[in-house]
């Protein structure tokens, strides 16, 4: 037995802006340099892609799309954007820390 966890970024309503598929799809956008590339690599749709990056966009901004057709197209990060994925990463790798300490303790708890 262990304990797990999830964690995403809220808005100040409570409603999810990112979470560890949005981190994934910044990186992926980045890696790519379009939406279209990163949703393909992704296996979700294009729509669901893009919609995801406009809630990113609507509450962090950060995130230039340009329309066009082949060549034309893509999809800019700033820097911003990258630190904020870097905060939430290193703040999964801190949770994840805590509770490997406790799954530790729980497993020795288990065993009595």
């Amino acid at each position: 037995m262990k304990f797990n966890f999830k964690i995403w970024i809220e808005d100040k309503d409570g409603k999810p802006v990112m979470g560890k598929g949005g981190v994934t799809l910044v990186k992926a956008i980045l890696d790519s340099g379009s939406i279209a590339k990163a949703s393909e690599e992704m296996n979700v749709s294009y729509k669901f892609a893009w919609q995801y990056i406009r809630r990113i966009n609507g509450e962090i901004g950060g995130i230039a799309m340009r329309k066009g057709g082949k060549n034309a197209g893509g999809t800019e990060i700033d820097p911003k954007v990258l630190r904020i994925v870097r905060l939430y990463e290193q703040a999964q790798e801190e949770v994840k820390r805590v509770l490997e300490k406790y799954s530790q303790l729980l497993e020795e708890e288990m065993k009595q």
